[in-house]
């Protein structure tokens, strides 16, 4: 008798509500713009690459992360300006810097939403070290340690600092290398928990006003470790996907792009916090043919409201414009529900569809004897449960409450048995 995974089950019963669709994604030529995207109802904000220089998170007391926007437009002229972010290796804001003796500069590692560039010198074996600042837990403050010189898009050269985050505001400052021009702003995480982040732009010195929210995917550039082939480590401008935060995925490789499953194939366990799974290396680049796509390569991506999507990239067009097209397909709200056990059979239940107060039927295929029956929802929640005795055969189960239209689950148990079917009530 065949036996399936019981989540194998639910994306089967699904399969009427799964959605196939085709995406265009895109940065604009010479990849001059940032796409963030949302894949539950491809909603997109574009940022132009110049639009903000620091992003500050915005989650709570607890996060102190400063990212640097690592997107440059490529040129096959002159390359064109990126931001810089050294350490300024002075002690205090107000000490001499030359420019000259910057050499040590800092990249997001783009390995969590947590850390960014400003944070590459924290101990991560000190909680209360972010890197730019320590945690006084006296206090209630992270009070700022390091100095830093921006040399933004323009050339101009700014040193940096934040002085303090102070429950949930960011105190900051910025000017001229020698002093002059100093700016100051109090950045409060509140009024920006609804984006995660807080955009500055230090060269307009002013807050992102609309900043991209509950995105999923980041399309453009940023810079990345590559091998220099000498045995070094160079930082490289690249083109790729990064996934937002609190986003899973699960990457699928050398694999039947149409058969291959996310149950069967125990994706569920290689789901990683890394924004980075997807990013740039599905695509290289043939002299003779252009840009291509790896052709055996699937991710599964986990969204924060617990669906998984299937996400199979067929299509990038380069620089001339930036775009890329995927092929996305829900697979449904999958960790809600719990394992009913091991492994499960499946029951044939009727009618599918259904009507409201119709009767749910099943072609019972167990032994005669009680046996303990639970209707879920999608969401995992129970809406009834029995114990009934069963006889071999067909069975009408007659007793249940009103249900509202939707998908439903059976979960059946007898002894060590176990039993799954999908009920549609339309």
């Amino acid at each position: 008798m065949k036996h399936i995974y019981i989540f194998g089950l639910l994306l089967l019963a699904s399969a009427s509500l799964q959605a196939q669709a085709f995406v265009e994604l895109a940065c604009g030529a010479n990849y001059a713009n940032q796409a963030y995207y949302r894949l539950s109802d491809d909603q997109t904000t574009i940022l132009a690459n110049t639009s903000w220089d620091l992003a500050f998170t915005a989650n709570g007391f607890q996060d102190a992360g400063v990212f640097i926007n690592e997107s440059s437009a490529s040129s096959f002229t002159a390359p064109l300006p990126e931001l810089e972010a050294y350490a300024a290796g002075v002690e205090f804001f107000d000490d001499f810097i030359d420019p000259v003796s910057l050499e040590d500069r800092r990249y997001n590692d783009e390995e969590s939403w947590l850390y960014g560039a400003l944070n590459t010198d924290r101990d991560p074996l000190n909680p209360f070290d972010f890197g730019w600042g320590l945690y006084n837990p006296m206090t209630n403050q992270v009070v700022g340690n390091k100095v830093w010189v921006l040399k933004l898009r323009n050339g101009a050269y700014k040193k940096f600092m934040i002085d303090s985050v102070v429950l949930t505001t960011y105190h900051i400052r910025w000017a001229d290398l020698d002093g002059s021009n100093l700016q100051t702003m109090a950045i409060n995480k509140n009024n920006h928990m609804d984006a995660g982040f807080a955009y500055l732009s230090i060269q307009n010195n002013q807050i992102l006003a609309n900043p991209p929210k509950d995105w999923d995917f980041f399309w453009g550039r940023h810079t990345d470790p590559l091998d220099d082939g000498a045995g070094g480590i160079i930082e490289y401008m690249v083109t790729g996907v990064l996934t937002g935060p609190g986003i899973q995925v699960a990457e699928a490789d050398d694999v039947d792009i149409i058969e291959v499953d996310y149950v069967t194939g125990n994706y569920a366990d290689s789901l990683s916090d890394s924004p980075k799974v997807i990013d740039h290396d599905w695509k290289y680049f043939d002299f003779s043919t252009g840009w291509n796509i790896d052709p055996d390569r699937v991710f599964f991506v986990k969204t924060r409201d617990d669906h998984v999507w299937k996400i199979i990239i067929i299509d990038f067009e380069g620089s001339s414009t930036g775009n890329m097209v995927f092929e996305k397909t829900d697979l449904g709200v999958i960790s809600a529900l719990q394992p009913v056990g091991p492994t499960a059979e499946a029951l044939q239940v009727g009618p599918n569809p259904a009507r409201p107060g119709d009767p749910l039927t099943v072609q019972w295929t167990g032994t005669s004897g009680t046996a303990r029956f639970q209707l879920v929802d999608l969401q995992g929640r129970p809406v009834w449960s029995q114990q009934r005795d069963m006889t071999p055969g067909f069975q009408v189960l007659n007793d249940l409450p009103a249900l509202t239209p939707g998908m439903y689950i059976l979960q059946v148990s007898q002894d060590d048995n176990r039993w799954v079917g999908q009920w549609i009530i339309r």
